[in-house]
């Protein structure tokens, strides 16, 4: 039988297909999104359990005139496929191919680029807003999982969408599931008859709970949602992972994002290293320091897979605390529980912090309080993209009185930090990239005790170059400096305090590499120029970083290759800088 998918190019394709032939459709999209992430990896277990969602939706509205706003995007490959791009779904998530999320640069379809949660109601309130002002026609549906209802940004949409009266469709795509299973109050009262009741107490006409696979259910009850002229939230029973055995039996995660698997003897094999990751190195130091002092807890909004916590919850589970995907609430939470002389540790992804940079200096830092935060994804995270790229925390949390912060290059220095950080009486905050440990190289000698200043991994008695680096890519500095007797390296370690001392011996020698990954505008070689100019020091200072753009999804390996930040680059900036010749 001729598969029917290869037809669809658009979603009037959908629109055209006899009603017998959408099941057909349905099993031919879960088979495609199950066989592409078996080859290139990616989110499966939403994208699966939104399939006859998806379907339904672009059988009832008309996309793009009718907007479709999903939230973040990891339940959107089904929509991806039928709207023209299935020829180029195997290059999803790599360098110049198919984007990780939504992303209106690639298809007039998408309504919205977003990659962090909670943000579909607003957008799509606002675009209804829009279309009205402009007499656009229309109709704006907001696309939300559950786990959406943990972030406070859906709160603040859905009560300025009841006082309108406007028609948004907000469609709850309910699997009782965010990465992890969902927690708080709103998932449990979704479970019950009071679900109504709390919808129309917002100003909502309440439509369900219908059964999110059953595709004449879907098609009825988005029909009527679509003839409202008032606000009307359609809430749809989902199974994350349907149709994927190993995702439904995963009672974790259902498969929520996977790298390449593969069958053997029966049986799925996840394609993925054995060795150790910083995320790994941090919640193994963690939970020493838990184990040694009854104090120290950690919270994370809704990361303790990412976070590897999920151990450390099961051994502690009083003291490890997931408050759901509400970054703000997270970071004023453990002011709360600081003031009460508790040690929190904040688990939480760099990109994921910007989130809640007012709870930081209002909430945490204007008072003092002693929040260690535990910056994971700090610099570029790969396949995830340009939402995820841990590039502006040292820039825009480097300028706040009172907060510590530092990063290390080894899992060593994890566990060093860590006690540091929790030994302090003010904030503090230690960055971390993801992936594996480096493999320490014989000239990185590691200290032991509480951490304090920089360090040289490599201190030339007559340097005619010097390179200051933050994080892991001291290893690089260091390799791209071991043929040259007369080259330093100094890890900064912290950015602030600045150990000024360690700084100004590094730039006596006249030429200065300044290495790290996030942004340069604002970043440790900020820092840097900043005080040589204070203190009248002329060197010659080239920074090397991420750039003064936004960086898109691909290999994190190759992308520090392309941007001058591994060894070879490292190498080429040290000897552009000899080469100019003459004083600095």
């Amino acid at each position: 039988m001729e598969r029917l998918l290869p037809r669809i190019q658009s979603p009037g394709d959908v629109r055209a297909l006899p009603e017998s032939e959408l099941s057909r459709l349905c099993e031919e999209l879960r088979e495609d999104i199950i066989s592409l992430c078996g080859r290139v990896g990616g989110h499966l277990g939403a994208s699966l359990g939104a399939v006859e969602l998806i379907v339904s939706l672009h059988r009832v509205f008309h996309s793009p005139q009718d907007a479709l706003v999903f939230d973040v995007g990891h339940q959107a490959y089904a929509h991806k496929l039928l709207t023209g791009r299935r020829e180029r779904m195997g290059t999803l998530r790599q360098a110049g191919g198919i984007a990780p999320f939504l992303d209106p640069r690639e298809s007039h379809h998408d309504a919205l680029a977003a990659g962090h949660a909670s943000t579909a109601v607003s957008a799509a309130l606002g675009m209804l807003e829009g279309k009205k002002l402009r007499g656009q026609p229309g109709h704006v549906v907001a696309v939300v999982g559950d786990g959406a209802l943990t972030g406070g940004l859906t709160f603040e949409g859905l009560n300025n969408t009841g006082g309108t009266h406007l028609p948004l469709v907000v469609v709850l795509n309910d699997n009782q599931m965010s990465i992890s299973a969902n927690v708080g109050a709103i998932p449990a009262l979704l479970r019950t008859h009071e679900a109504r009741g709390f919808f129309e107490g917002l100003g909502f006409t309440y439509l369900g709970p219908v059964d999110g696979h059953d595709l004449g259910a879907l098609t009825r009850a988005l029909r009527e949602a679509r003839a409202s002229t008032r606000p009307v939230v359609v809430h749809a029973m989902t199974q994350k992972g349907r149709g994927f055995p190993p995702a439904e039996a995963d009672t974790q995660t259902r498969g929520h994002a996977m790298g390449p698997y593969e069958w053997r003897d029966g049986k799925l094999v996840r394609s993925r290293g054995g060795q150790r990751t910083f995320s790994e190195a941090f919640a193994f130091a963690l939970e020493e320091l838990m184990a040694r002092d009854s104090r120290v807890v950690a919270v994370t909004p809704a990361m303790l897979e990412g976070s590897a916590l999920v151990g450390l919850k099961q051994r502690y589970p009083e003291r490890v605390f997931d408050v759901g995907i509400a970054e703000q609430h997270a970071v004023t939470f453990c002011a709360g529980l600081a003031v009460t002389g508790l040690r929190p540790v904040c688990a939480i992804y760099s990109t994921f912090l910007q989130r809640a940079y007012d709870q930081i200096i209002h909430d945490v830092c204007l008072p003092g309080l002693p929040v260690v935060f535990a910056v994971d994804r700090a610099g570029l995270v790969g396949a995830d993209g340009a939402t995820h790229q841990g590039t502006y925390d040292v820039a825009s949390l480097r300028p706040i009185p009172g907060l510590t912060l530092m990063a290390p290059v080894t899992g060593e220095d994890v566990t060093a930090m860590l006690a540091t950080a929790l030994a302090l009486p003010g904030p503090s905050l230690l960055r971390f990239p993801r992936g594996t440990l480096p493999v320490l190289p014989p000239e990185l000698l590691l200290g032991t005790g509480p951490v304090s200043g920089a360090r040289w991994l490599k201190r030339a008695a007559q340097a005619r170059v010097a390179f200051i680096t933050l994080g892991p890519l001291g290893v690089s500095a260091l390799e791209a400096s071991t043929p040259e007797a007369d080259w330093s390296v100094l890890d900064a370690r912290f950015v602030t305090p600045l150990d000024e001392a360690a700084v100004l011996e590094a730039a006596a020698c006249g030429r200065v590499v300044v290495v790290e990954e996030g942004t340069t505008h604002g970043g440790l070689g900020s820092a840097v120029l900043e005080l040589l100019a204070a203190r009248g020091v002329s060197a010659r200072v080239k920074l090397l970083g991420m750039p003064d753009t936004f960086v898109p999804h691909g290999d994190a390996r190759v992308q520090r290759a392309e941007l001058g930040l591994d060894a070879a680059g490292l190498r080429r900036a040290a000897l552009t800088l000899l080469a100019e010749g003459g004083a600095p």
